[in-house]
Parts: structure tokens; C-alpha cells; sequence
């Protein structure tokens, strides 16, 4: 199962099994996982800046490499822009911290992770939280897709794609894109289909990567902990 792929609007083979690196409790706790999803097969591996373990991830795929266990142009690599990074003027600065921890010259996919910009607190490098209260701001996602694009042109990213967008919203992206999204990852499982959702991307060629398929109970607990809408 790990090695059956799909082909991209591209022509970019991507795994269908994906080893996914949110909720690990800690950047240290996720080194074995890593290593048993790896000779189990698994080539397919997505973080994401939010995440806090893209160095862990990084330095896995270098020793996986330096030892001669695999090639890189066999492994395909997900991360993700921070909703915080969802603005034109801070879009290259989060790709390239997130290029560095991997210590890759390139990722195979590049997803902007929610289809809103949260207000960036610097100096603790995650979200804004006022009163527990998640604060936003404006921002244009189109401008933000057409530098994304031009990172493609330079052969930093392979391909791009979105996350937890709707129909309104990847319409929107399609009208105005000169590269069209290749992927679009939402929560997908038995109590939550994206029947219409899936069906949209097929119609227009983009491909579809469920996460959490086996649902996500804790969420709950996790939003009333942060104050994330």
C-alpha cells in the first residue's frame, strides 16, 4: 500500500499513503515513529511549520540518505505555510525557515495550510492569542498563490496545493492561478465525508489527501486549550 502512487496534474508520482508528524508531544518522540513508518515502507512524509519537527523529519531523511537506504528523488516530502505566514509580505520568510530545518534544496509539496492569516507573535514564533481569543488580520491568498508559484518556477517546490479550503474558496484560486493546485488535504472519515468537496477536485483535477481518517476526538479538548477557532 505504501508504494502505490497517484499521479498529480503535473505528472508527479505521490504516494497515497502518507506518514503523517502532527500531535507527536514532542519533536524528540517522534525518532522511532519515523524510522518504523520508514522500513515499513513509508516514502511519503508531511509536516509542517506549525508542527515544530521539521528539523526531527530533516535530519531522518539525511541519515536515511547518507547511509544509501534511499535516494531523494524517492521520497516525497509535505509542509505546510503557517496560518500566520498567509500573508504576501511573510510567505518566503516561513517557506525558507521550513526548506532549512528540513535541510532539503527542495520540497515535493507545498500546501497553504488554512485559507485564513493569523497575527504572527514573533517573539514565541506561533499565533496571536489575546484573551484567548485567535487574532486575524487581512490578507489577499491570491497574492500569497502567486508567489507561491513563482517558488515553483525557481525549482524550490515541486508542486503546491491547499488545506482545509472550501469550494468558494479553491474556485477563487482557480480563476486567478496560472499553476493549478495538485492537492487539497482535509479532514476526511466515516462521520465526515466531503462527499461534494472531493467530488469539486476531481472535476478539476486536483488530488485529495484525507487526514485524520480515523476522526480526531481530541480536537476538541486541543481548541479549548489554545482558543483556536
Amino acid at each position: 500500500m505504501a508504494n502505490r502512487t497517484i499521479t498529480l496534474n503535473d505528472g508527479t508520482e505521490m504516494p497515497v499513503l502518507g506518514f503523517g508528524t502532527c500531535q507527536f508531544g514532542g519533536p524528540e518522540t517522534m525518532i522511532k515513529p519515523l524510522q518504523v513508518a520508514f522500513e515499513s515502507g513509508y516514502r511519503h512524509f508531511d509536516t509542517a511549520y506549525t508542527y515544530k519537527n521539521e528539523k526531527v523529519l530533516g535530519k531522518a531523511i539525511s541519515g536515511w540518505i547518507e547511509k544509501k537506504l534511499v535516494e531523494r528523488k524517492d521520497l516525497f516530502i509535505t509542509t505546510k505555510l503557517p496560518m500566520y505566514g498567509v500573508h504576501p509580505e511573510r510567505v518566503e520568510k516561513f517557506f525558507n525557515s521550513s526548506l532549512d530545518r528540513l535541510g532539503l534544496d527542495y520540497v515535493d509539496l507545498y500546501l497553504i495550510h488554512f485559507p485564513v492569516c493569523g497575527k504572527y507573535n514573533e517573539k514565541e514564533d506561533t499565533y496571536l492569542i489575546e484573551n484567548s481569543v485567535f487574532l486575524t488580520e487581512e490578507t489577499n491568498y491570491i497574492e500569497v498563490w502567486k508567489i507561491l508559484e513563482k517558488m515553483v518556477d525557481a525549482g524550490k517546490i515541486k508542486n503546491i496545493g491547499l488545506s482545509n479550503f472550501n469550494i468558494s474558496q479553491i474556485t477563487k484560486i482557480l480563476n486567478e492561478a496560472r499553476i493549478k493546485p495538485a492537492n487539497l488535504q482535509i479532514e476526511v472519515h466515516p462521520y465526515l465525508q466531503n462527499n461534494e468537496l472531493i467530488e469539486f477536485c476531481k472535476e478539476n483535477g486536483i488530488s485529495v489527501v484525507a487526514y485524520a481518517p480515523l476522526a480526531s476526538p481530541e480536537l476538541r479538548t486541543i481548541l479549548k486549550l489554545t482558543g483556536l477557532p
